[in-house]
């Protein structure tokens, strides 16, 4: 009965977490027309810094020795350092609920990583299954008609499908290092990296743009702003290393594939973001053939 019971737990936690991510890209693209990226993830990875350190030192958790921790801090300069800035710069010039299809596509990514670092050979079905999947993607991203593709920019797109393969060489180099740390605090050291390193980048931000400082001029856009950092990088990474360790890497992975439906759904909702009946068919054809590639013991994220 326990052991069914945290299988439960894992899968909710699993969910929750593709909820978090889907609708925190939904409220970064809200705000980017009035915070630049830059200092849009420094203020969303300060808000969660300051959450994920609040919970460590609640916790006693202990971080373990400088050596231990420099093995797995610096990753987070890959993501959500690298990732995400790419991605909320690619996210100015493309729809949400595009974004978080593409990103969906990390499942194959991680394979493909795999495949250049490990040098672990793919399956043919995994090779079949990624032809539907991008061929799928193509079609729900409108890019048979690059003219008219509803909103999503070439530029945006192709550093959206950089963000996303950056975060599938974080999930690999990862899978390669055996911790004993506390998860929490694994999110919090990655997250503090990349919180550096975005505030390095700022100055060059506020010097290259036209507009200067492009901080929130509202109270509504502060809270927003930290709301969605909270969200997107404390909640749901937090979630998934819980599900990660109630069920497994497959298991916990195949849930994700609910993020762009959850992205798409709200984008819907608060965006009037619109796709075509064909764009939705490609979107459902992404989706399934990435949980068949998921479910079938390809990856681990």
């Amino acid at each position: 009965m326990k052991s069914l019971s945290s299988f439960h737990a894992g899968i909710g936690a699993a969910m929750l977490a593709a909820l978090c991510w889907g609708t925190a890209t939904v409220m970064s693209k809200s705000v980017l027309a009035d915070v630049s990226p830059v200092s849009l993830l420094v203020l969303q990875l300060a808000g969660s810094v300051a959450m994920l350190w609040l919970v460590v030192w609640g916790q006693r958790t202990a971080s373990g020795r400088w050596r231990e921790i420099m093995r797995y801090a610096w990753l987070g300069l890959l993501e959500p350092g690298l990732a995400y800035l790419l991605g909320l710069i690619g996210l100015t010039d493309m729809k949400a609920g595009a974004a978080t299809l593409i990103q969906s596509s990390e499942a194959i990514m991680i394979v493909v990583a795999s495949v250049v670092i490990l040098r672990v050979a793919p399956t043919g079905r995994f090779l079949v299954l990624s032809v539907v999947a991008l061929a799928g993607l193509v079609v729900a991203l409108g890019l048979l008609n690059f003219s008219e593709a509803t909103g999503n920019g070439a530029f945006g797109v192709t550093l959206m499908f950089f963000a996303t393969a950056v975060a599938a060489i974080y999930v690999v180099l990862s899978s390669r290092i055996a911790l004993k740390t506390s998860p929490i605090v694994i999110v919090a050291w990655q997250q503090t990296v990349a919180l550096v390193f975005a505030l390095v980048l700022l100055p060059v931000e506020w010097l290259l743009s036209p507009d200067g400082i492009g901080l929130p001029q509202s109270l509504r856009i502060w809270l927003l702003v930290l709301v969605s950092g909270i969200i997107q990088y404390a909640l749901g990474f937090s979630l998934y290393m819980r599900a990660l360790g109630l069920i497994s890497a497959n298991v916990a992975g195949s849930f994700l594939n609910l993020t762009p439906v959850f992205g798409l759904g709200m984008a819907f909702v608060f965006l009037d973001e619109m796709m075509t009946p064909l764009q939705l068919a490609g979107t459902a054809v992404t989706i399934t053939a990435v949980m068949l590639i998921t479910l079938s013991g390809q990856t681990q994220h």
